[in-house]
């Protein structure tokens, strides 16, 4: 029987996967068995050559039938793509640090032994000092490359110096490169060799974006069609980035800063709870 490929965003063709459509739909919390019963359908459908964004697209309109919410919603991907790199993925990240047990202190410049730097955000758990660089790219399909990572580890190296000499007070162990794309493989064996830590989207499983965002619920407001451009800018800039935050804040509030009726505040919310569940 011959081969299904798929082809990636990249140009890049592999084999058509059919448990990749099973764990996507239950990451989109549709059981087991419809989820097989989906994957049974697109199956059925895929040709040789197929976009991967065609399968996925095939993927959302079968899931909206079980879960229709999803007809209000971006694909995460795209949503996390849409949000602004500053500050809204920045929070993002920190969110999703703390998320994990980390402390998070935001954006700040510190001295190195040569020179001062301004960091995206250090993150402390137990013995671990974090130096955090954030990354963020509108094209979902874009590498993260080995650049990034040399010039973190060059920052890291001179910010360690600096502590020795007294210039500031946080002793880092390591340094955080974390991204909304997948890692080119040379800055990923860089990154192995001098022991950066990084996360990007689905790979390494241990900050694996994707899974850290289904796992604790951490959807970005992105996802919500309804909200218009600026709706999510005028969030973005009081650090509500999540449909948890969103849900969270009071009417009057969201009323204050959206410039909007309670009614529209109140269906905003409603497909907010809707996506998480």
């Amino acid at each position: 029987m011959h081969e299904v490929r798929v082809r990636k965003a990249d140009g890049r063709f592999q084999p058509f996967d059919r448990r990749k459509v099973i764990r996507t739909c239950m990451k989109l919390r549709v059981g087991r068995i419809e989820a097989e019963r989906i994957a049974d359908k697109i199956s059925k459908m895929v040709y040789d050559g197929i976009p991967t964004n065609e399968i996925l697209s095939a993927i959302y309109e079968e899931v909206k039938k079980i879960r229709p919410e999803y007809e209000h919603a971006h694909d995460l991907r795209e949503a996390i793509s849409m949000m602004r790199p500053k500050p809204d993925f920045e929070y993002f990240i920190g969110i999703t640090l703390s998320s994990l047990g980390y402390r998070v202190e935001s954006a700040r410049i510190v001295d190195g032994r040569c020179i001062e730097h301004e960091i995206d955000g250090i993150a402390m758990k137990n013995d671990e000092v974090l130096m955090v660089e954030v990354k963020h790219h509108v094209n979902p399909h874009t590498y993260t490359g080995l650049d990034v990572f040399l010039a973190v580890h060059s920052t890291l190296r001179d910010l360690m110096d600096g502590y020795r000499l007294g210039l500031h007070s946080y002793p880092f162990t390591a340094a955080l490169v974390a991204c909304n794309t997948k890692i080119s493989q040379h800055a990923e064996r860089y990154a192995r060799c001098v022991g950066i830590r990084y996360m990007g989207w689905r790979y390494p499983r241990a900050f694996a974006l994707e899974d850290l965002i289904t796992r604790h619920k951490l959807y970005p407001i992105t996802m919500l069609k309804i909200l218009k451009r600026d709706h999510v800018e005028r969030l973005g800039d009081k650090g509500i980035v999540t449909l948890k935050q969103l849900i969270e804040i009071d009417v009057d509030r969201l009323t204050e800063i959206l410039e909007i009726s309670e009614k529209e505040i109140e269906e905003i919310k409603d497909k907010a709870r809707a996506i998480l569940g």
